[in-house]
């Protein structure tokens, strides 16, 4: 496997976007000063535990948050793009504790902070909860949440939450992945407690252009660039 370090200067294009995959797995690009991230999906845990009273800590959404700090202090954007499915539901503003909700609130306030509709947060309810659209463009780039059915189109999306799989070792690894092709990426999921489709699965076929197809997957403590071939299903 081929390592970037983070520190590194490394880069890839989608149309004119020259773009930098981030550990936490947010993009910046660095020449508009933006920062994307993806399904953050904060108060997941409060959901399932409102649905089926799980046992799952409820500290999801601070540590989402603690990541999306992170990267925001090293890369000092101008603006965020959030790429839906920021919240697990449309009441997950109005569940979040204080501290949390002053947190996006204060993120608003000192940036350009854009949420996308995800098919989990179409609609967020709560006294200042934030405005959502359906997409937005960046240079000749269509930011969204679900892919469009158009292997064509220059997009960068969310809502598929890739993971790849691979043999290192003697040893089974899945981790999440940026998936990128010669013209669209796909975010691997930035929440806590949120789940992966192994990146071999058909369901990218129908958006994802077969060309130069490769993932980024996120280690413990760097990137690795890996071809499709290395990869495994599940």
């Amino acid at each position: 496997m081929n390592t970037i370090n983070q520190s590194g200067n490394d880069y890839f294009q989608i149309g004119a976007l020259r773009l930098k995959p981030d550990l936490s797995g947010a993009l910046y690009a660095p020449d508009h000063k933006v920062l994307i991230v993806a399904d953050l999906h904060f108060e997941k845990a409060s959901t399932l535990y409102e649905k089926s009273g799980s046992a799952f800590p409820p500290y999801d959404t601070q540590d989402t948050l603690s990541r999306l700090r992170k990267v925001i202090d090293c890369h000092r954007p101008e603006r965020i793009i959030f790429l839906g499915d920021t919240w697990h539901d449309k009441f997950g503003f109005v569940r979040m504790q204080d501290g949390d909700q002053k947190s996006i609130k204060d993120l608003i306030k000192h940036h350009d902070a854009v949420f996308i509709a995800g098919n989990h947060d179409e609609i967020v309810s709560g006294t200042n909860s934030p405005k959502l659209i359906s997409e937005i463009k960046l240079s000749d780039v269509i930011l969204r949440h679900e892919p469009c059915d158009d292997q064509n189109s220059f997009q960068i999306c969310g809502h598929l939450h890739p993971v790849a799989r691979l043999m290192q070792k003697g040893r089974v690894i899945r981790r999440r992945c940026f998936l990128i092709s010669d013209k669209q990426c796909i975010l691997p999921a930035m929440g806590a407690l949120t789940g992966g489709l192994n990146c071999l699965d058909p369901a990218f076929d129908r958006v994802l252009s077969p060309i130069a197809r490769r993932v980024i997957l996120l280690g413990r403590n760097r990137l690795y660039h890996i071809g499709m071939n290395s990869l495994s299903p599940d």
